[in-house]
């Protein structure tokens, strides 16, 4: 597959899913008062400006390009499949653990679960550290700093 017809079916993907977003915003979040930025303002803002980029990759997908020898390379190579496979089990299990565990072990749980199986880090001082370091960062900048409900688990609940 040539990267210009990759540039077109990604942008054209990317701009349904950004068109149903900017719909489902204005469907479902209220509009704020006249002046302020209400809390359709972001997700509104995010999915205009995936529409934009979408827009951009879809229009590079149609440019001339010089004609090189790409359709005999392959998409991607035999092992990224295995990777992206492995990123996509792995993003269920995340979903899957929220609930009863919470977001500090299951973040924690998952980070230390990719990091030797999908990126081969094989390091425990650096596992260790980003799984527990990332998910009480995140805990800290988005649960206290900025006030963001993160799920606190029913079977153990980890929050200080």
């Amino acid at each position: 597959m040539s990267a210009s017809l990759r540039n077109r079916i990604s942008g054209a993907i990317l701009l349904a899913v950004a068109l149903v977003w900017i719909v489902l915003v204005y469907q479902t979040i209220a509009p704020g008062q006249a002046g302020e930025a209400g809390p359709r303002a972001f997700p509104l803002f995010f999915g205009y400006l995936l529409a934009g980029l979408s827009l951009l990759l879809l229009m590079q997908g149609f440019r001339p390009t010089p004609e090189t020898d790409e359709a005999d390379a392959p998409a991607m190579l035999p092992g990224e499949w295995m990777a992206v496979a492995m990123t996509i089990v792995s993003l269920v299990v995340y979903g899957l653990l929220l609930e009863p565990f919470g977001f500090i072990p299951s973040t924690a749980v998952v980070v230390a679960a990719v990091l030797p199986f999908v990126l081969r880090v094989r390091s425990l001082v650096m596992i260790a550290g980003m799984a527990i370091g990332l998910s009480l960062g995140c805990y800290l900048v988005f649960g206290k700093l900025l006030g963001v409900y993160l799920p606190p688990g029913n079977i153990i609940t980890i929050y200080f």
